[in-house]
Formats: C-alpha cells, structure tokens, sequence
C-alpha cells in the first residue's frame, strides 16, 4: 500500500485523541456545531403586521398559526390573515392581519352585531344571511362603505291587498211645492244607498299598519236620490175661524182711502171695500191679499204716494178711512 501521500500523525497525538475525557469534548463540540446549525436554520426573523401596526419577531415555530398562537396574537374567525395560518414560515415573511370590525344590524326586534371586514353593507348583510325584500327600508344606502361601529336599521315592511264593500248615501232633494201648506211634505221618490267596491292596499312597517291606500273603487250600484216635496203655503186662520193659504207675508204700512161710487181702479175694476193700492214693483196687480185688521183684499189700484213698502186701503166712507189712518201691519200674499 503506497502511503507515500498520507499524513503521519505523531504517535503522541493519536495517544491524546484516544483518551476519553477528549473523545467526550470533541463530540460535545460535534453536537455544538450541529446544533448551532439547526438553530440558525430554525431560527425566523417574521414581520407581523396587525391592523396597520407593524412588529418584527423572533421565532421557531413552523407555521403562521403556532407563531400567533406563541405571541399570544388572539383572531376572530372573522378576522383575516395572510397568508393563511397553515402556512409554513419563512425567513423574512411578512404576516398581515385585517381585524374585522363591528356592525350592528337593527332587524326583526333585534341587535345583531357582525365582526367583518367587508367593504360594502350589501356585502355585511349577506355574510350575515340578512335579505331584504325588494319594499324592505333601510336607513343606510345598501351599497355604502362600512366601518366600525356601523349602525343600520332594517324595516320590514309587508303589504296586504283587501277588498272592501261600502254603501254610497243616498241624497234627498227638497222640491217646493206651492200648492201644499208650509210645513207639510210629501215623498214622491223613496231613496236608496248604492254599493261600491274598494280595493284597498295596507301597509305594514314591523308589524304595525301605517298606511292604506285605495288603489281601486268601483260603482256596483248608483244611489237614489230621494224626493221630499215641501209645502210653502203659510196657513192663516182668523179670529172668525176663516183659514187663508199665502205665500209670503210681508211688514208694510198701510193708509186708507175713500173715493166717490162708481169710481174705476188704475187696473179698471170698480172701487169696493177690498180694492188696495199697491206699489207694483213690489206687490203685482191682480195679487190677492189678506191684509191684518182689514181682510181679504186684492192689488187693483196705484197711488202716486204708494211707493215701496206701503199700501192704500179703500174705504167706503171717509171716517172709515180716517179711522184707520196709518198703521204698520202683516200682509199676506195669499195662494
């Protein structure tokens, strides 16, 4: 065997390496290396990043879970990590943390807090199995940005179509009738209430009704009137038991007057107890009339001085007519 090139070691050394107590120290300083070099392999600078603040750790764990877990770095289910917690750590790897935040949900009698981290409250209500019916309100537009401490009120709201039967009231139309006395009526049409179908739509906010609206009505049947016919005839009754029908009484004064036998009214007709002048415009010849303290009478004659609310009595004397002189009375315009 050719040892030309092999290295002789002194017979001195081999002595000493042979002794225990150095076998010992060389494989302590063995295992020393090799541990020094696992440790530097396990060892793992990590960046945690939680909700914006950022921290540098030390550690051997093997995953992002057990790092968080070693740092006592509590998460919400809610909450997002990155990357994922099975991941396995790398030197110099970089772990983001989004805490989810909390928005409160007011619905169905209830407070409902959902830890998210969702942009939208469209989204946020659909982690949160919330749906909205297409007439639900919301007190916050469903595509606003959310954030912490978010409150939003839902409102249910229901509707209820019904149909509903009314009457319609029938009218009652009074006709003058100047043949009956005042105070009499007579009913030449009995009335009728009509029927009219509604259709009506009820709101409902959280169980409570808050609004109804007709959003259809429809005449099934027109009322009908009813036809009352009213005298207007004034009853008068004399002291001698004479009963007279008027239409009007009016207060006026009245004078008397007496003219020669034979004599012609303005209207043609010869003067008799009975005849009285009247003032045209207000009491039309050919007017029966009844006139109190005097009687039954008729307009059949005109006086320059019978203006207005004034009439002329005839008398078929003059103390007659001086006796009456000038009094205010009740005159009927009789029927």
């Amino acid at each position: 065997m050719d040892t030309s090139n092999r290295r002789i070691w002194p017979a001195v050394f081999i002595d000493f390496v042979k002794k225990p107590a150095v076998i010992l120290i060389l494989a302590a300083l063995v295992i020393s290396l090799v541990g020094i070099t696992v440790y530097v392999n396990l060892k793992k600078q990590v960046i945690i990043t939680d909700n914006g603040k950022s921290t540098v750790v030390t550690t051997f764990k093997n995953t992002v879970k057990d790092l968080l877990a070693e740092k006592n770095i509590k998460i919400r289910n809610e909450d997002v990590v990155t990357p994922s917690l099975n991941s396995k750590l790398k030197e110099g790897m970089k772990v983001n943390i989004k805490r989810a935040y909390p928005v409160v949900i007011h619905v169905d009698g209830k407070d409902i807090t959902i830890y998210t981290v969702k942009p939208t409250l469209k989204d946020v209500l659909a982690q949160g199995n919330i749906t909205l019916s297409p007439i639900d309100k919301i007190s916050t537009p469903i595509n606003s940005s959310t954030y912490s401490g978010m409150n939003v009120t839902i409102t249910r709201v229901n509707e209820k179509i019904i149909t509903q039967d009314e009457d319609i009231a029938y009218e009652t139309q009074t006709v003058q009738n100047d043949n009956m006395i005042r105070g009499q009526t007579l009913v030449v049409q009995e009335g009728q209430n009509g029927k009219r179908e509604k259709t009506i739509k009820i709101t409902y906010e959280n169980g409570k009704e808050v609004s109804r609206q007709v959003i259809k009505d429809v005449v099934v049947q027109n009322p009908i009137t009813k036809i009352v016919q009213v005298g207007t005839l004034g009853l008068l009754t004399t002291s001698r038991g004479e009963s007279y029908r008027y239409r009007e009484m009016k207060i006026m004064d009245a004078t008397g007057y007496d003219a020669p036998p034979g004599s012609l009214t303005y209207s043609g007709a010869t003067v008799r107890r009975g005849i009285i002048a009247v003032d045209p415009k207000v009491i039309p010849l050919g007017t029966r009339l009844y006139v109190e303290g005097y009687g039954p009478g008729v307009a059949a004659d005109i006086g320059e001085a019978i203006k207005g609310n004034i009439i002329d009595l005839f008398f078929t004397s003059y103390k007659e007519a001086c006796n009456w002189g000038r009094r205010t009375v009740r005159v009927y315009i009789l029927k």
